[in-house]
């Protein structure tokens, strides 16, 4: 098995990973839970824009509604990654941060992952690029 893509989410130059400067996901994440481990995008369904340069990629929540054991993020919504070198790399650039305080998901246990216990119910799942 050889790797010949990395996309780092999580430093602001996609390439030091933790040992680097955060990126837009520590800036967005959810902070009403301290054991809530921020800077920690967790990638769902994505899509790439129509010229190619971007992967607009939908990002958990701290309180997944499904596949809640491996799907806990800190900053839901939807991220923003710029291509790089060729495609074989990328960045984190933002995140379009998505916010929904109705409490219409139970706390609950999270199997292996943090039982969050703060209001935010974001979860999203999937990213779509309108082509016009």
């Amino acid at each position: 098995y050889e790797r010949v893509n990395t996309y780092d989410l999580v430093s602001i130059d996609g390439k030091s990973g933790r040992a680097g400067p955060s990126g837009p996901c520590r800036a967005k994440s959810v902070v009403d839970d301290g054991g809530l481990v921020l800077n920690d995008p967790a990638p769902d369904l994505f899509e790439i824009t129509p010229d190619g340069k971007y992967f607009a990629i939908a990002f958990r929540g701290p309180l997944p509604v499904s596949v809640p054991h491996s799907a806990q993020g800190s900053c839901p919504g939807v991220g923003i990654v710029e291509i790089t070198e060729g495609g074989k790399a990328g960045r984190l650039v933002d995140v379009l941060r998505a916010t929904n305080t109705v409490d219409d998901v139970p706390v609950g246990v999270i199997p292996g992952e943090h039982d969050y216990t703060g209001a935010e119910r974001s979860d999203v799942h999937g990213a779509i690029v309108v082509f016009k």
